[in-house]
């Protein structure tokens, strides 16, 4: 790949925003300072006993140290007094001190327990530091507490608990978070951010989950916005917003180890009972307040739950089957969700094939091959459980380092890499086999700016696709046993129904068993070819290139005056699939992606402090699109005090995906295609009519060609929505916080998946030349549209295509979300929350020809009671999560998501004398199975103890 154009790039951007960062030296800044040298300790108000680890920081600077083993400190600073020192800490009250000399006496700090909520700082919903009272849009925080304290097996998974937040859970550590609705598997309208890195996999474009993400040792905190967030955040940030942030070797230093052991399938229903294994290092260390350094590791197996769903997807028009069957029976035609190699076929299309190929005496007997219905069959398929290894295992390490050039500016350098195996769900059940994710990020900043640069890499390892594979040994061994049976079967005479009952027999025999040395060369065969070359293995290796800078004017503008900010960036996709993903340009090479984008931020507070007004504009370009303007404007009313009115209004849009723009893969049942222009015109879609593939089975069904309808593309475009949020918070008596919204959201040029039929030459197959049409086929005509209806076009066949394109009017959704926490005495705390969501176009979704894929039950709740200081050393923490019923819809499949409730809960002991931290615990403890969407896995319980030693216990 040339990078040529990427630094270029790169240097521009950074030329332009340096000069803005360099502003806030002034002359002062460049004469010499006094040097003035704090020293103190720090220590528990009540017991008097030193507090280590605590935070010392300069206010308004970078500069900072924290406490050792003693609680003592000493910090030198170049900087005339007056200065304010801050002094932070888990679970402590912060406090502030002003140094008014410039040789100040010994400190000593007293901090009071926290015993308030409602107290906590966030950054990402303004991207400055504000309380979370006033924050001016929806949003969440999980800090080092709630992550120590969470009963769930990861903070990963605890995110769950978050009001109005959605989790579709494909295996232990792939998980996609979404909020307010059209949720996913690969959820592409959803944004996770660490230190600032976008987590996702640059050929997928979605995050995940947290399968090669952070540490949780290393996590200081998770910050999450539901809903739009693209003003700020840019593109894709649609329906939320997930920023996860490391702890820095400067406030965090030491030793900390976590091991964890588990069990998990209990009752042995689906996969004999399994060890859970985590193990977790991090090490920090700091030297003179200059150079600081860390690194962490961590590991975890476990033997995942399995996907166990056998309902039928086969196609409504064959009357045959029977809807709503969870095995074959008798059925000759019966295609299991999570059940492999078992799609439709029709012998007329087999036949025609071999005909294509020079088969002379299949030609001789063609009229004894039937189409459509009559000739429909499907192979006998393999359960996931029976071939699938669904082994989990997550390597994820990382190493930074922070120098500190002086008090206002520090510089870093950052690597992450994570391997992974595991499984999830698209349009097949894809087993991400040695999959790997590497970053490194360059950052320079200070409080009032930063230039940030970073790549990320991906290769798909030994990837591939499962349904692909059991296709492929059907298409081996069952399929022309079967086929040679009914054939013979009907040169004897045999009716179809005969013939087709003789067929069955021969694939039965001749089909390979999963645990046959057979089955398993021919697996490992077919898994090992790319899928450009006929097999099922995924060769990306996309990558990703990204720059950004942000500057706030608070050192140059009176922040009385108002408060200004401004940032830009830049990002390039790099395309590597081999062939196996993406569509090849005509040099052999695939695409290539450019993106910038800018933003501006003004703030102003009026009436006497009361009235915080925010507006926002970012403008966004993608190469193959038009630039997009997403603008924010936002309210904040305080009523009384800790008693705020919240009122927005956010325009958000997504950038069409790579895969959306540029996919070019079979998937057997059908082949997915991008919607650039150069695959429409490689596939003919608008020389060659395409029908709806929903229009083709209504009409064959009704055995009426009137029925078909032909769709005619639409130049695709960036999907937008408008976002109204109204919203109340308060922190009443300091014990109960409140937290209620109501957003609105309306959806222009929504983009949805179609299925379109087109027919083609059946011996045109090469995916690099595409389809062309049939030679004297007319498809429009009527004998043409009749020979579609009965599957029995003269020299061709019928392919289905999955293609995006943008749905016609506006797509509206609303929503409702209620929060309450209460503290009691003691340190007891009680709280929950509820959310509503409804899509209110539905209907025209679905009128439209789309599947709604709305993916979002209509109520869910949690609720929540903890003591984290039942006694000096004893804690827990229970959850109870409960979600309605729900319509799944997906190009895999589509059903109803039964309603289901789980119960997490732990118990926590700390050992002070070895600075460990035990816990017990587990989640879905009762044990009752569940699914959070179509096509993937049946959960259970999962019980742990865990051991946490961390030299500070902070």
């Amino acid at each position: 790949m040339n990078t040529q154009p990427i630094v270029q790039r790169t240097a521009v951007l950074f030329f332009l925003l340096f000069p803005l960062c360099c502003l806030h030296i002034d002359a002062k800044a460049l004469s010499s300072k006094v040097e003035v040298t704090i020293s103190g300790v720090v220590i528990e108000a009540e017991t008097d006993e030193p507090l280590p680890g605590v935070n010392v920081k300069v206010k308004g600077k970078v500069i900072g140290t924290s406490t050792g083993l003693d609680g003592q400190f000493q910090l030198r600073i170049n900087q005339d007094p007056p200065l304010t020192l801050v002094f932070s800490s888990v679970g402590f009250k912060t406090v502030e001190v002003e140094i008014t000399s410039s040789q100040p006496e010994k400190l000593t700090i007293r901090m009071e327990q926290e015993t308030l909520i409602g107290s906590d700082v966030v950054v990402s919903a303004s991207r400055v530091e504000e309380s979370i009272l006033e924050a001016p849009v929806s949003i969440e925080k999980m800090d080092i507490i709630s992550i120590q304290q969470n009963a769930a097996p990861t903070f990963y998974d605890a995110l769950a608990n978050m009001k109005g937040v959605d989790f579709s859970t494909q295996s232990l550590t792939f998980k996609s978070v979404n909020t307010r609705g059209f949720g996913a598997n690969g959820n592409v309208r959803f944004v996770q951010l660490i230190d600032g890195i976008d987590n996702q996999a640059p050929g997928l474009n979605f995050p995940v989950g947290n399968v090669v993400g952070i540490s949780e040792l290393d996590l200081e905190s998770a910050e999450l916005i539901p809903g739009v967030a693209s003003a700020l955040y840019g593109a894709n940030a649609l329906n939320g917003i997930l920023l996860l942030n490391s702890k820095s070797p400067f406030d965090y230093e030491g030793l900390s180890v976590k091991v964890k052991q588990g069990l998990n399938h209990v009752q042995e229903t689906d996969h004999e009972r399994s060890l859970y294994q985590q193990y977790l290092v991090r090490y920090a260390k700091s030297y003179n307040n200059k150079v600081a350094f860390k690194v962490n590791g961590s590991f975890l197996k476990a033997q995942d739950f399995v996907a166990v769903d056998y309902r039928d997807i086969g196609p409504a028009s064959f009357g045959a089957i029977e809807r709503g069957a969870t095995s074959r029976g008798d059925n000759r035609v019966y295609n299991g969700l999570n059940v492999y190699g078992d799609d439709l076929l029709t012998i007329g299309t087999i036949a025609d094939a071999q005909i294509a190929a020079g088969n002379s005496d299949i030609a001789a007997i063609r009229s004894l091959l039937p189409d459509g219905e009559a000739g429909a069959f499907t192979p006998l398929g393999y359960t996931e459980s029976s071939f699938v290894d669904n082994t989990t295992e997550s390597l994820k390490l990382n190493a930074a380092l922070h120098y500190r050039i002086n008090d206002d500016l520090e510089l870093l350098g950052q690597y992450n890499i994570g391997f992974g195996s595991t499984v999830y769900t698209a349009n097949d059940r894809f087993v991400l086999d040695d999959f790997s994710i590497w970053t490194g990020k360059i950052e320079l900043r200070n409080p009032n700016f930063f230039l940030r640069a970073y790549t990320t890499q991906e290769d798909a390892g030994d990837t591939y696709a499962a349904n692909t594979v059991a296709t492929q040994i059907n298409l081996d061994t069952y399929v022309p046993a079967y086929f040679q049976a009914f054939a013979q079967a009907r040169i004897r005479g045999a009716t179809v129904q005969e013939a087709h009952m003789q067929a069955e027999n021969a694939g039965a025999q001749a089909r390979l068993e999963p645990e046959s040395t057979a089955f398993q060369q021919l697996f490992n065969e077919i898994r090992s070819i790319p899928i450009s070359e006929g097999g099922a293995r995924f060769l990306d290796k996309s990558d990703l290139w990204h720059a950004e800078g942000k500057y706030n004017f608070s050192e140059i503008i009176d922040p009385e005056i108002a408060e200004l900010i401004t940032g830009a960036s830049y990002r390039k996709y790099a395309l590597d699939s081999g062939g196996t993903l993406f569509a090849l340009q005509e040099d052999g090479d695939e695409f290539d992606i450019d993106e910038f984008g800018a933003y501006l931020q003004i703030s102003k507070t009026l009436l006497d402090q009361t009235l915080d007004l925010q507006s926002a504009v970012r403008y966004d370009k993608n190469e193959y699109f038009e630039g997009q303007f997403s603008p924010r404007f936002s309210a904040v009313y305080t009523v009384a005090e800790n008693h705020n009115l919240r009122a927005s209004f956010q325009r958000g849009f997504r950038i069409p995906t790579t895969q959306t723009q540029f996919i070019d893969l079979d998937v057997v049942r059908r082949r997915l295609i991008g919607s650039n222009q150069t695959l429409i015109d490689r596939y003919n879609l608008e020389t060659n009519t395409v029908y709806s593939t929903e229009s083709v089975q209504a009409a064959r069904q009704a055995d009426d060609i009137s029925l078909l309808e032909p769709i005619e593309l639409n130049n695709l475009q960036t999907e937008k929505v408008n976002t109204f949020e109204v919203g109340y918070k308060a922190l009443i008596r300091n014990r109960l916080l409140i937290d209620a919204s109501y957003y609105y959201s309306s959806y222009n040029d929504f983009i949805a998946e179609i299925d379109l039929t087109q027919a083609v030459d059946v011996a045109d197959t090469d995916n690099r030349d595409g389809f062309d049409p049939v030679d004297g086929f007319n498809p429009d005509s009527d004998a043409g549209k009749r020979d579609i209806l009965n599957n029995s076009v003269a020299g061709g066949r019928l392919q289905r295509y999955g293609f995006d394109i943008n749905a016609d009017g506006t797509v509206e959704s609303q929503g409702v979300a209620v929060s309450a926490e209460l503290a009691f005495n003691r340190g007891y705390k009680v709280g929950g929350n509820i959310s509503y969501s409804d899509l209110i176009s539905q209907q025209d979704l679905i009128d439209q020809g789309f599947r709604a894929s709305y993916n979002t039950p209509e109520w869910k709740y949690n609720i929540q009671f903890s003591n984290r200081r039942l006694t000096d050393r004893l804690g827990f923490n229970i959850v109870y999560r409960w979600q309605d019923a729900f319509l799944w819809e997906s190009s895999f499949g589509q059903g109803v998501v039964p309603a289901f409730g789980t119960l997490d809960a732990q118990v926590s002991y700390k050992l002070p004398v070895y600075n460990t931290i035990l816990k017990v615990g587990g989640s879905n403890i009762l044990n009752e199975r569940y699914t959070t969407s179509i096509g993937n896995p049946r959960l259970g319980a999962l019980y742990y103890v865990s051991l946490t030693f961390d030299q500070f216990l902070n």
